[in-house]
């Protein structure tokens, strides 16, 4: 563990970025080092299909070292996985909700779902790793219902494109209700 939190000054414009705490594990550093290298990738040079396909190429080559035993692997993933989504979450509350580097996230999840299928066991029941997108949902709606103000406002931004993009629904029971209503 570092004794500093992670920053950096990234994008165009430029935004600083720090990492979710002070207290980063060598897997959380991979995962900040991975999004500020998607958003650093100039305008110009950037493309969906190669530039947030190598970050989800990285994301799961991550995954898959952390937890090298498939059989392990397959029932003891929540760890793993919950770092790369707070990494994640992390950087949407930080970005401004126009930034294009909102997008480039949006684009990383759609690419980390092309990745193949490998099968895990969470909650007594098997999911499909990256296309089920595992825990994102309530990792994210946990997140969301702790946020107020600005940070709220970008995740809720975040939310919508990824629906609106057609790469992810997020649920949640306030949404349920409130469509019933």
């Amino acid at each position: 563990m570092s004794n500093a939190a992670l920053t950096a000054t990234c994008g165009n414009p430029p935004i600083p970025l720090r990492s979710q705490s002070d207290e980063t594990s060598p897997s959380g550093t991979a995962m900040f080092n991975f999004l500020t290298d998607l958003i650093n990738i100039p305008t110009h040079e950037y493309q969906k299909h190669t530039s947030a396909a190598k970050t989800a190429r990285a994301t799961n080559s991550l995954y898959l070292s952390l937890l090298p035993d498939p059989n392990f692997r397959r029932t003891n993933s929540y760890s793993a996985i919950y770092t790369i989504w707070s990494e994640l979450f992390n950087f949407v509350k930080q970005i401004p909700i126009e930034h294009e580097a909102m997008q480039r996230l949006i684009d990383f999840i759609a690419e980390l779902k092309k990745i193949g299928v490998q099968v895990l066991h969470i909650w007594r029941r098997d999911i499909r790793l990256w296309d089920e997108l595992p825990l994102l949902n309530p990792e994210f709606v946990e997140e969301w219902d702790q946020r107020v103000g600005v940070e709220w406002d970008r995740l809720q931004m975040f939310r919508d494109k990824l629906e609106a993009d057609d790469v992810y629904v997020i649920h949640d029971l306030r949404r349920t209700v409130a469509r019933e209503n």
